[in-house]
């Protein structure tokens, strides 16, 4: 009933071994090859690329790594480098202590959530529906598109027993959620004047880490699973079904894709003119982008708080381009100065230990 299997998993020194005897005997037998699909992996090497050897001590012990940098941050390394594809790979201490170091960023974010889910009293109402319709804010729709772009992304490539292509997914996204989505998000966890705002805010992030617990679940299994219960309650992620895709908004995420490219421009251009992000400046010119639609009023209220500027030009004509004006006036400048004792305000009261709220 099992025959053909769906898949088989060996290094590549049993391409004239295993594999060669598993399809000659059953071709033979039966006609057809007794598995659908093979993951063939490479060898691991020690840092060096050399052969590892207990004599030459020319690596850490697995166990050792992952006792200090978790299970699950060596088991994503290997599944992410090139010895799914049958190729050779380099370990490194580094790269497992480095992938350990992204892969926190997720407990970042959840921390973040329930410092202020429980200082505001928020409860989830048990419901995991894709709620895109509900929301307002661009920022959540954004959001909520990534997280279901990333679960069709995972899927396919999962489904082809890709698994370098699948992994490579999540770190970026990552990355989008903690400093994109909960950065620009703040206020909105901050403020108590829009509590549909806050409410839809609570939601919508709790509704992300779940999903991404589920989806990450065959790829980093402890972390998926301790992120699941203690958002849920529930008995076990490994028990449920992979989650459907919701709605993807792929106009406004190429918006917002437009924005951070124009914001980590204008930030280069800063770096060069070695010009703090802090200190105010007059206006940012941008033409030959696309077109931001009914939220450009939005979109450029981001670009004049991420760039720190008073003024920003979008023309959707001519070559594409930014440009920053860094003149200083008088007022800017004072401007600058203003922020800087905010910024050493805000350092003695966290030196202070003094509580969120």
């Amino acid at each position: 009933r099992s025959f053909p299997a769906d898949f088989i998993v060996e290094a590549i020194d049993q391409t004239r071994g295993w594999f060669y005897a598993l399809i000659a005997v059953n071709v033979g037998l039966f006609g057809r090859a007794p598995f659908k699909n093979l993951i063939c992996t490479g060898f691991i090497n020690a840092e060096d690329g050399k052969k590892m050897s207990k004599k030459l001590k020319n690596y850490t012990d697995p166990m050792d790594l992952m006792d200090k940098y978790s299970a699950d941050s060596f088991r994503f390394l290997m599944l992410s480098s090139p010895l799914t594809n049958g190729e050779d790979f380099a370990l490194a201490d580094k790269d497992v202590a480095d992938t350990a170091r992204k892969l926190s960023m997720i407990w970042n974010v959840y921390d973040f959530f329930t410092l202020y889910a429980e200082v505001d009293g928020w409860e989830w109402d048990g419901s995991l529906d894709d709620h895109t319709g509900e929301c307002i804010n661009v920022l959540d729709i954004w959001i909520l598109s990534k997280i279901h772009t990333l679960i069709d992304d995972v899927k396919n490539a999962t489904e082809l027993y890709d698994l370098q292509s699948a992994t490579r997914y999540f770190i970026p996204f990552i990355d989008d959620l903690s400093n994109w989505y909960v950065r620009r998000s703040r206020k909105r966890f901050w403020k108590s004047d829009d509590d549909s705002d806050k409410a839809l805010a609570y939601k919508t992030l709790h509704y992300v880490l779940v999903q991404l617990a589920h989806v990450m679940a065959p790829f980093t299994p402890f972390l998926a699973e301790e992120l699941y219960r203690d958002l849920t309650a529930g008995e076990s992620v490994h028990l449920c079904d992979w989650p459907a895709i919701g709605a993807i908004n792929e106009t406004l995420v190429g918006e917002m894709d437009a924005v951070r490219d124009v914001v980590n421009e204008g930030l280069s251009l800063r770096a060069k003119a070695q010009i703090k992000v802090r200190q105010p400046l007059e206006s940012i010119s941008v033409t030959g982008m696309v077109n931001l639609g009914e939220n450009t009023d939005l979109y450029l209220e981001v670009l004049r708080e991420e760039l720190n500027v008073k003024q920003v030009n979008w023309d959707t004509t001519g070559e594409q381009s930014v440009e920053l004006n860094t003149e200083l006036s008088d007022s800017l400048v004072m401007e600058g100065l203003a922020r800087e004792i905010v910024r050493f305000v805000q350092n003695a009261r966290k030196d202070a230990g003094l509580e969120v709220d």
